[in-house]
């Protein structure tokens, strides 16, 4: 598993709106020095999964419409329709070419992989990730 750059965009606005409140798509792509269109095309995806709200006029901008103490990586992926797999043997359905009565070795360590990952992603929110140090 890889995580995108999409996703990693999406943490630094979910961070910034996080530690800052309200922001402008600006005021983010500036904070966490990412494209100003990057960051709107994120925001856009947010707000769309329902993790960030959005007000116009001159006092407007992004905020987040869920918390980060109950947001996780986990949810992070799923807004950006990132599927964070580590081989295509976990996808739903999938039926191995190879040993298709139930699967192979390797399918099955991977699945063991996948579920201590899909444990992990669930583990920490968003809130204690973004903890300044």
């Amino acid at each position: 598993m890889l995580m995108t750059r999409e996703v990693d965009y999406g943490l630094r606005i979910l961070r910034a709106l996080h530690q800052e409140g309200q922001l402008s798509a600006a005021s983010i792509a500036q904070k966490e020095n990412m494209p100003k269109a990057i960051t709107l095309k994120i925001l856009k995806q947010l707000h769309a999964a329902g993790l960030t709200d959005s007000r116009r006029g001159s006092s407007g901008g992004y905020l987040l419409r869920v918390p980060c103490e109950t947001l996780f990586l986990v949810d992070l992926f799923r807004a950006l329709e990132e599927s964070p797999l580590v081989n295509r043997c976990q996808r739903p359905g999938y039926l191995c070419e190879n040993f298709p009565e139930g699967g192979c070795g390797l399918c099955r360590e991977l699945t063991r992989i996948q579920s201590v990952l899909d444990a992990e992603l669930r583990k920490t929110p968003l809130s204690a990730i973004f903890q300044e140090i």
